[in-house]
C-alpha cells in the first residue's frame, strides 16, 4: 500500500494525465470554426476533427485494459504520454484537415493508453472509502482541461494559432513521465503470467472501426456494408471472446454480473445523448449568434467551472449515498437542459440558452462519479483494467455515435455545404433534429439507470458485489 504522499502524487499524475486529452479536445471544439475557413472543410469534415479522436480511443482502450492488467497500467500510462505529445506536434504541423483527422486519430489511441488505465491505477492504490472521492477529482482534472481548453483554445485561435494549442502539450507530458520515472516505483502487473489476446483485441478494434465508422457514413451504400461487416466482427468477437484461455473480455463473467452490464449500458446511452452538444453549442454560439472564439471559450469555461466544481461534491455523495440515485438525479437535470436547446432559434434568450448549457453540462458532472464507482466496485480486483477500459470504450463509443449522429443529420440538412449565412436557418433545422435524438437517448439512459437501482437494491444485486469482493 502506498503512503499518503504516494497515493498524493499518482493522483496528481492521473489527473495530469487525464486533463491533457481534453484539453485538446475542447481547444478544437472552440477553433473548428477558424480551422473549416483555413482548409475550407464543410461541416461533415469538421465533425469528423473530433470523431477520429474518440473512434480510436474506443477502438484501443480495453485492448490497452488488459495489456496494462498483463504487463502494468504504469507502463501503458506512461506510454501513453509519449504518443500525447508526438501526436500533438503532428497536429500542430497538419498541412490539411485529412492530416489533422489522422493527428488526432493517434491522439485517441494515446488517449486509450491513458484512459485505459487511469482508474485501475486509482483502484489499485486507493482503499473503497477514498475510491468515489479520487475517481471524482480525476474527473474533476478531465472538467478542468475541458475548461482551459476552451478559454485558451478560443484566446489561442484569435490572437494566434489554433496550431498554439498543441504546442503546450508536448512539455508537460514530459515533466509527467520525469515525475513517474523518478517518484512512482514500481509496478501493477496484477494478472502476469497470462496471454494477450491478439485476435480478440485484432476482433474488438475491427468491429468498432467497421460499426462506427459505417455509422457515420450512413445512407450511403459503404456505410451499409461496414456496418454489416461491424456486425459480423462482433459475433465473431463474442464466441472467440467465449472460448479464448485469456480473453480481453471474459465474457463468460460479465454475463453473470447485470450490476456491471447495466452501468456500462447506462454510459453509453447517456454519452450518445450528450457529448456532441459542446460540439453544437459551439457552432451555434459562433455561426448563429456571432460570437468569436474568445467568447464561446469563456461562455464553456463557465459552464466547465461549475462542473468541476460540483464533481467532486458528487464523488463524495456517491460514497455516502446511493449511487444510481445521484447518477439518475443528473441525468434528469440533463434532459431539462436538452429539452431547452432542442427549442434554440435565433431569437432564443442568450441567458435561457446558457442557463440550459449549464443544466446539461451540470447534470453530467453528478453522473459520472457515481456510475464509474458502480462500474468498479462491481468487479473482481484482477478485472480493473479491462473494467476501467470497457466503461471508458462504453463513453467514448457513445461520444462517437454522438458524433456520428450529428454527422448524419448534417449529411442529410447540410451536404457538403459550408456553414455560411445562407445556410443558417437549415443549419438550426438539424440543430432541433439532432436535440431531438439526444432528448429521446437521454431518457432511455434515464430508464436503463432507474433498473440499474433496482438490481443494486435486490438480493441478487448485492449477492454479485459479494462475489466479486
Amino acid at each position: 500500500m502506498l503512503s499518503p504522499a504516494g497515493k498524493r502524487l499518482t493522483q496528481l499524475i492521473v489527473a495530469a494525465g487525464s486533463f491533457l486529452a481534453p484539453f485538446m479536445v475542447a481547444g478544437l471544439i472552440v477553433a473548428v470554426p477558424t480551422i473549416g475557413t483555413e482548409f475550407a472543410a464543410d461541416a461533415v469534415l469538421l465533425g469528423w476533427i473530433p470523431t477520429a479522436f474518440f473512434l480510436a480511443a474506443a477502438m484501443f482502450l480495453v485492448p490497452f485494459g488488459r495489456v496494462a492488467d498483463l504487463v502494468g497500467a504504469k507502463k501503458v500510462f506512461t506510454g501513453g504520454l509519449f504518443v500525447y505529445a508526438a501526436s500533438a506536434l503532428l497536429a500542430a504541423a497538419a498541412p490539411s484537415a485529412e492530416i489533422l483527422i489522422a493527428a488526432r486519430f493517434i491522439t485517441g489511441i494515446g488517449a486509450a493508453m491513458i484512459f485505459g488505465t487511469s482508474f485501475a491505477l486509482l483502484s489499485l492504490v486507493m482503499s473503497e472509502e477514498e475510491r468515489g472521492t479520487a475517481l471524482g477529482l480525476n474527473i474533476a482534472a478531465s472538467f478542468t482541461g475541458f475548461a482551459l481548453g476552451f478559454i485558451l483554445g478560443g484566446i489561442l485561435s484569435y490572437y494566434l494559432s489554433w496550431r498554439v494549442i498543441f504546442l503546450a502539450i508536448a512539455p508537460v507530458a514530459a515533466v509527467l513521465i520525469g515525475l513517474i520515472r523518478l517518484r512512482l516505483h514500481g509496478e501493477c502487473a496484477i494478472t502476469r503470467g497470462k496471454r494477450f489476446d491478439i485476435a480478440g483485441m485484432t476482433l474488438h478494434a475491427g468491429m468498432l472501426l467497421c460499426i462506427v465508422a459505417g455509422f457515420s457514413t450512413l445512407p450511403h451504400s459503404l456505410g451499409m456494408t461496414m456496418v454489416t461487416v461491424g456486425a459480423v466482427l462482433l459475433c465473431g468477437y463474442i464466441l472467440w471472446e467465449m472460448r479464448a484461455t485469456s480473453p480481453i473480455v471474459d465474457i463468460r463473467l460479465l454475463s453473470g454480473n447485470r450490476v456491471y452490464v447495466l452501468a456500462n449500458a447506462t454510459v453509453l446511452v447517456y454519452n450518445m445523448g450528450t457529448f456532441a452538444v459542446i460540439f453544437l453549442i459551439s457552432l451555434y454560439l459562433q455561426y448563429i449568434r456571432e460570437f468569436d472564439a474568445r467568447l464561446v471559450g469563456i461562455v464553456l469555461l463557465g459552464s466547465n467551472l461549475i462542473s468541476a466544481g460540483l464533481v467532486g461534491y458528487a464523488g463524495r455523495l456517491a460514497d455516502r449515498t446511493a449511487a444510481w440515485k445521484v447518477a439518475s438525479g443528473g441525468i434528469v437535470v440533463t434532459c431539462v437542459g436538452i429539452a431547452l436547446l432542442s427549442l434554440a432559434s435565433h431569437a432564443t434568450p442568450l441567458p435561457l440558452f446558457l442557463a440550459a448549457v449549464f443544466l446539461v453540462v451540470g447534470g453530467y458532472a453528478f453522473f459520472q462519479p457515481p456510475i464509474y464507482s458502480t462500474v468498479i466496485g462491481s468487479i473482481d480486483k484482477a478485472m480493473y483494467g479491462v473494467a476501467s477500459g470497457f466503461v471508458e470504450t462504453m463513453r467514448l463509443v457513445g461520444m462517437t455515435a454522438s458524433m456520428a449522429i450529428t454527422i448524419i443529420v448534417f449529411s442529410l440538412y447540410l451536404g457538403s455545404a459550408e456553414i455560411t449565412p445562407a445556410h443558417h436557418a437549415t443549419f438550426l433545422e438539424s440543430f432541433t433534429v439532432i436535440f431531438t435524438f439526444f432528448f429521446i437517448l437521454s431518457v432511455g439512459s434515464l430508464a436503463i439507470a432507474i433498473y440499474l437501482g433496482k438490481r443494486v437494491q435486490s438480493p441478487a444485486g448485492r449477492t454479485e458485489h459479494r462475489i466479486r469482493e
